[in-house]
């Protein structure tokens, strides 16, 4: 596992910041969101990332 890259996005109104890690073949995006850990998977950084934040926009919206 390689070290982890932080990035910050906008969700709800609120800046959130999360990480990014390269897991074996896959890249793991991770961080808290209104008291819950958010915990995504996917091929690239980028997806992750994606993933990461589309996961926190529907728990906003729930």
């Amino acid at each position: 596992m390689s070290a982890a890259v932080e990035f910050e996005t906008q969700i709800d109104g609120e800046l959130i910041k999360g990480w990014v890690v390269k897991d074996g073949s896959s890249y793991r995006a991770y961080g808290d969101f209104r008291g819950e850990r958010i915990d995504v998977r996917n091929t690239t950084q980028s997806g992750a990332e994606s993933k990461w934040r589309d996961k926190a926009n529907h728990k906003a919206n729930e």
